[in-house]
Protein backbone atom coordinates (compact mmCIF):
# COMPACT_ATOMS: atom_id res chain seq x y z
CA UNK A 1 0.00 0.00 0.00
CA UNK A 2 3.05 2.43 0.77
CA UNK A 3 5.50 1.37 -0.81
CA UNK A 4 5.12 3.91 -3.47
CA UNK A 5 4.86 6.38 -1.27
CA UNK A 6 8.20 5.25 0.56
CA UNK A 7 10.01 5.66 -2.40
CA UNK A 8 8.94 8.97 -2.91
CA UNK A 9 9.74 10.84 0.40
CA UNK A 10 12.78 8.13 1.95
CA UNK A 11 15.17 10.73 0.12
CA UNK A 12 14.37 13.58 2.11
CA UNK A 13 14.58 11.60 5.69
CA UNK A 14 17.44 11.59 7.71
CA UNK A 15 19.46 9.84 10.96
CA UNK A 16 20.98 12.10 13.90
CA UNK A 17 23.27 9.75 15.42
CA UNK A 18 23.80 10.36 19.23
CA UNK A 19 26.30 9.09 21.65
CA UNK A 20 26.40 9.67 25.41
CA UNK A 21 29.20 8.89 27.77
CA UNK A 22 28.30 8.16 31.52
CA UNK A 23 30.68 9.24 34.82
CA UNK A 24 30.76 6.25 36.08
CA UNK A 25 32.28 4.08 33.52
CA UNK A 26 32.89 5.28 30.33
CA UNK A 27 30.46 3.67 29.28
CA UNK A 28 29.08 4.84 25.78
CA UNK A 29 25.34 5.16 24.82
CA UNK A 30 24.35 5.33 21.27
CA UNK A 31 21.23 7.01 20.69
CA UNK A 32 19.20 8.20 17.13
CA UNK A 33 16.40 10.63 16.48
CA UNK A 34 14.90 11.61 12.51
CA UNK A 35 14.51 14.65 10.36
CA UNK A 36 13.18 15.41 7.05
CA UNK A 37 13.78 18.49 4.95
CA UNK A 38 10.51 20.89 4.05
CA UNK A 39 12.74 22.13 0.81
CA UNK A 40 15.97 22.72 -0.69
CA UNK A 41 17.82 25.17 1.19
CA UNK A 42 18.98 23.29 4.29
CA UNK A 43 15.29 23.53 6.38
CA UNK A 44 14.01 20.50 8.10
CA UNK A 45 11.84 19.69 10.89
CA UNK A 46 12.12 17.17 13.91
CA UNK A 47 10.87 17.05 17.24
CA UNK A 48 12.05 18.97 20.47
CA UNK A 49 14.57 16.60 21.53
CA UNK A 50 16.44 16.98 18.91
CA UNK A 51 16.94 20.70 20.08
CA UNK A 52 17.56 19.73 24.07
CA UNK A 53 20.39 17.55 22.80
CA UNK A 54 21.59 20.43 20.74
CA UNK A 55 22.19 22.77 24.18
CA UNK A 56 22.34 19.68 26.66
CA UNK A 57 25.81 18.78 24.63
CA UNK A 58 27.29 22.14 25.42
CA UNK A 59 25.63 22.41 29.31
CA UNK A 60 27.06 18.72 29.59
CA UNK A 61 30.49 19.92 27.96
CA UNK A 62 31.06 22.37 30.32
CA UNK A 63 29.69 20.59 33.33
CA UNK A 64 32.56 18.19 32.94
CA UNK A 65 35.25 20.17 31.99
CA UNK A 66 34.54 22.59 35.24
CA UNK A 67 34.80 19.24 37.24
CA UNK A 68 38.09 18.61 35.69
CA UNK A 69 39.68 21.63 36.33
CA UNK A 70 38.30 22.01 40.14
CA UNK A 71 39.62 18.01 40.73
CA UNK A 72 43.23 19.37 39.13
CA UNK A 73 42.67 22.01 42.14
CA UNK A 74 42.37 19.53 45.05
CA UNK A 75 45.72 18.62 47.10
CA UNK A 76 47.05 14.98 46.51
CA UNK A 77 47.28 14.17 49.59
CA UNK A 78 45.40 11.84 52.57
CA UNK A 79 42.71 14.11 52.31
CA UNK A 80 42.05 13.94 48.54
CA UNK A 81 39.68 10.89 48.08
CA UNK A 82 37.30 12.39 50.75
CA UNK A 83 37.67 15.95 48.93
CA UNK A 84 36.66 14.47 45.68
CA UNK A 85 33.83 12.61 46.54
CA UNK A 86 32.63 16.19 48.26
CA UNK A 87 33.75 17.87 45.03
CA UNK A 88 31.36 15.51 42.79
CA UNK A 89 28.13 15.67 45.40
CA UNK A 90 28.54 19.08 45.67
CA UNK A 91 28.13 19.03 41.56
CA UNK A 92 25.56 16.53 41.70
CA UNK A 93 27.79 14.06 39.49
CA UNK A 94 26.72 10.42 40.08
CA UNK A 95 27.30 7.10 38.48
CA UNK A 96 24.73 7.33 35.92
CA UNK A 97 25.66 11.26 35.33
CA UNK A 98 26.50 11.89 31.67
CA UNK A 99 29.54 13.64 31.32
CA UNK A 100 29.84 14.31 27.28
CA UNK A 101 27.42 14.36 24.46
CA UNK A 102 28.23 13.95 20.58
CA UNK A 103 26.44 14.29 17.74
CA UNK A 104 26.01 13.57 13.78
CA UNK A 105 23.47 14.98 11.20
CA UNK A 106 24.09 12.39 8.52
CA UNK A 107 23.64 12.79 4.88
CA UNK A 108 22.26 16.61 5.14
CA UNK A 109 25.50 18.70 4.71
CA UNK A 110 28.95 18.82 3.30
CA UNK A 111 31.75 20.82 4.22
CA UNK A 112 31.61 23.30 7.42
CA UNK A 113 28.08 23.09 8.79
CA UNK A 114 26.18 25.54 10.62
CA UNK A 115 23.19 24.45 12.25
CA UNK A 116 20.49 27.05 13.59
CA UNK A 117 17.87 25.44 15.19
CA UNK A 118 14.26 27.31 16.03
CA UNK A 119 11.75 25.36 18.68
CA UNK A 120 8.37 25.76 18.81
CA UNK A 121 7.76 27.82 21.81
CA UNK A 122 4.62 25.54 22.52
CA UNK A 123 4.17 22.09 20.72
CA UNK A 124 7.04 19.26 19.88
CA UNK A 125 8.16 20.50 17.03
CA UNK A 126 11.80 22.05 15.99
CA UNK A 127 13.25 23.88 12.95
CA UNK A 128 16.59 23.24 11.67
CA UNK A 129 18.27 25.07 9.39
CA UNK A 130 21.67 24.15 8.00
CA UNK A 131 23.69 26.18 5.88
CA UNK A 132 27.47 25.59 4.32
CA UNK A 133 29.09 26.76 1.53
CA UNK A 134 29.88 23.22 0.24
CA UNK A 135 26.33 22.28 -1.16
CA UNK A 136 23.69 19.68 0.55
CA UNK A 137 23.79 15.94 0.63
CA UNK A 138 19.67 14.79 0.82
CA UNK A 139 18.23 14.32 -2.63
CA UNK A 140 14.81 15.68 -1.76
CA UNK A 141 12.16 17.25 0.28
CA UNK A 142 8.55 16.41 1.25
CA UNK A 143 5.01 17.90 0.02
CA UNK A 144 2.77 18.81 2.68
CA UNK A 145 -1.12 17.11 2.39
CA UNK A 146 -3.18 19.96 1.50
CA UNK A 147 -5.94 18.76 4.48
CA UNK A 148 -5.43 16.56 7.40
CA UNK A 149 -5.79 13.14 7.80
CA UNK A 150 -9.14 11.68 8.74
CA UNK A 151 -10.35 9.57 11.39
CA UNK A 152 -9.74 5.71 10.25
CA UNK A 153 -7.38 6.63 7.47
CA UNK A 154 -4.30 4.67 6.89
CA UNK A 155 -0.87 5.82 6.84
CA UNK A 156 2.72 5.46 7.40
CA UNK A 157 6.22 6.72 9.01
CA UNK A 158 9.25 6.32 7.82
CA UNK A 159 12.38 6.69 10.16
CA UNK A 160 15.21 5.16 12.30
CA UNK A 161 14.10 3.35 15.34
CA UNK A 162 17.31 1.76 15.84
CA UNK A 163 20.87 3.11 16.56
CA UNK A 164 22.64 0.50 14.59
CA UNK A 165 25.88 2.62 13.77
CA UNK A 166 29.02 1.41 15.80
CA UNK A 167 31.70 3.75 14.22
CA UNK A 168 32.74 5.44 18.19
CA UNK A 169 35.11 5.45 20.50
CA UNK A 170 36.48 6.74 23.45
CA UNK A 171 40.36 8.88 23.17
CA UNK A 172 41.71 8.32 25.73
CA UNK A 173 44.40 10.73 24.77
CA UNK A 174 41.82 13.41 24.27
CA UNK A 175 39.51 12.32 27.66
CA UNK A 176 36.46 12.84 24.86
CA UNK A 177 33.95 10.39 23.19
CA UNK A 178 34.68 11.04 19.08
CA UNK A 179 33.27 9.37 15.63
CA UNK A 180 35.47 7.82 14.09
CA UNK A 181 36.20 5.73 10.67
CA UNK A 182 35.82 2.34 12.63
CA UNK A 183 32.34 -0.14 12.57
CA UNK A 184 28.85 0.47 10.71
CA UNK A 185 28.44 4.01 10.27
CA UNK A 186 24.89 3.90 9.28
CA UNK A 187 21.65 2.87 10.39
CA UNK A 188 18.77 1.30 8.55
CA UNK A 189 15.14 3.24 7.35
CA UNK A 190 11.96 1.78 9.20
CA UNK A 191 8.85 1.89 7.88
CA UNK A 192 5.47 1.48 10.07
CA UNK A 193 2.00 1.24 9.02
CA UNK A 194 -1.06 2.36 11.26
CA UNK A 195 -4.57 4.26 11.68
CA UNK A 196 -5.35 7.68 12.20
CA UNK A 197 -7.37 6.70 16.18
CA UNK A 198 -8.04 10.04 17.03
CA UNK A 199 -7.37 14.11 17.47
CA UNK A 200 -5.85 15.61 20.28
CA UNK A 201 -7.05 19.10 21.56
CA UNK A 202 -5.58 21.58 24.10
CA UNK A 203 -8.69 24.04 24.01
CA UNK A 204 -6.63 26.23 22.00
CA UNK A 205 -6.34 23.97 18.84
CA UNK A 206 -6.13 20.48 17.88
CA UNK A 207 -2.12 19.84 18.47
CA UNK A 208 -1.69 16.57 17.57
CA UNK A 209 -2.83 13.02 15.70
CA UNK A 210 -2.83 9.96 16.98
CA UNK A 211 -2.19 6.43 15.39
CA UNK A 212 -2.26 2.85 16.25
CA UNK A 213 1.19 0.93 16.30
CA UNK A 214 3.57 3.09 18.47
CA UNK A 215 6.93 3.74 16.65
CA UNK A 216 10.10 3.75 19.18
CA UNK A 217 11.95 6.55 20.78
CA UNK A 218 14.49 6.93 17.48
CA UNK A 219 11.46 7.35 14.96
CA UNK A 220 10.79 10.96 16.94
CA UNK A 221 10.64 13.34 14.23
CA UNK A 222 9.61 10.92 11.73
CA UNK A 223 7.27 12.61 8.98
CA UNK A 224 3.64 10.92 9.06
CA UNK A 225 2.06 10.29 5.30
CA UNK A 226 -0.95 8.91 3.34
CA UNK A 227 -0.76 6.42 0.59
CA UNK A 228 0.41 9.11 -1.49
CA UNK A 229 3.61 10.26 0.21
CA UNK A 230 2.25 13.47 1.49
CA UNK A 231 2.98 14.56 4.42
CA UNK A 232 0.37 14.83 7.14
CA UNK A 233 2.35 14.64 10.63
CA UNK A 234 5.08 14.61 12.29
CA UNK A 235 5.98 11.42 14.79
CA UNK A 236 6.84 13.75 18.42
CA UNK A 237 6.14 10.90 21.15
CA UNK A 238 4.43 7.33 22.56
CA UNK A 239 1.29 7.89 24.08
CA UNK A 240 -0.08 5.17 26.68
CA UNK A 241 -4.07 4.14 26.98
CA UNK A 242 -5.27 2.28 29.94
CA UNK A 243 -7.44 -0.37 29.08
CA UNK A 244 -9.26 -0.48 32.22
CA UNK A 245 -10.03 -3.05 34.74
CA UNK A 246 -13.26 -6.07 35.08
CA UNK A 247 -14.50 -6.52 38.68
CA UNK A 248 -15.45 -10.41 40.13
CA UNK A 249 -16.72 -11.36 42.88
CA UNK A 250 -14.79 -13.78 44.44
CA UNK A 251 -16.94 -13.94 47.61
CA UNK A 252 -19.00 -12.03 49.85
CA UNK A 253 -17.65 -8.72 50.16
CA UNK A 254 -14.50 -9.77 48.68
CA UNK A 255 -13.46 -7.88 44.92
CA UNK A 256 -10.60 -8.72 42.68
CA UNK A 257 -9.74 -6.74 39.51
CA UNK A 258 -8.42 -8.29 36.46
CA UNK A 259 -6.40 -5.61 34.68
CA UNK A 260 -6.34 -5.43 31.01
CA UNK A 261 -3.08 -3.84 30.38
CA UNK A 262 -2.37 -0.76 28.42
CA UNK A 263 -2.59 -0.20 24.67
CA UNK A 264 0.63 2.25 23.09
CA UNK A 265 -0.13 4.41 20.38
CA UNK A 266 2.01 6.95 17.86
CA UNK A 267 1.26 10.59 18.78
CA UNK A 268 2.19 13.28 16.47
CA UNK A 269 2.44 16.54 15.79
CA UNK A 270 -0.20 17.55 13.68
CA UNK A 271 -0.08 18.91 10.50
CA UNK A 272 -1.76 22.40 11.01
CA UNK A 273 1.00 22.62 13.37
CA UNK A 274 3.49 22.37 11.11
CA UNK A 275 2.48 24.34 8.73
CA UNK A 276 1.55 27.48 10.57
CA UNK A 277 5.02 27.32 12.34
CA UNK A 278 6.64 27.38 9.22
CA UNK A 279 4.96 30.29 7.81
CA UNK A 280 5.77 31.79 10.89
CA UNK A 281 9.67 31.27 10.46
CA UNK A 282 9.20 32.58 6.51
CA UNK A 283 10.30 29.19 5.50
CA UNK A 284 9.46 27.62 1.69
CA UNK A 285 7.57 24.11 1.78
CA UNK A 286 5.58 22.73 -0.84
CA UNK A 287 1.71 21.26 -0.86
CA UNK A 288 0.05 18.63 -3.10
Amino acid sequence: MFVNAVESIKGAIRPMHIIRRRFSDNAILPDIATLFFVNEFGYAITSKRVSSVLQAAANVENLYRMYLQKRSELPHDESFRFALKRLEKDMKLTPDSLIQIRYAFMGCAKGNIRIQCTPHPKYDLALLHFTTDDGYLYRDHVTFASEPPKQGQSVCRLGFPMPEFKNFRLNEEKDAIEFADIGKNGSSLFALDGTVTRFLSDGERSFAVETSNAGPVGMNGAPLFDTEGHVVGMQSGIGVMLLGADIKMEAPNKESYVDHGTMHLAVHTHLDVIKDFLHAQNVLFYEA
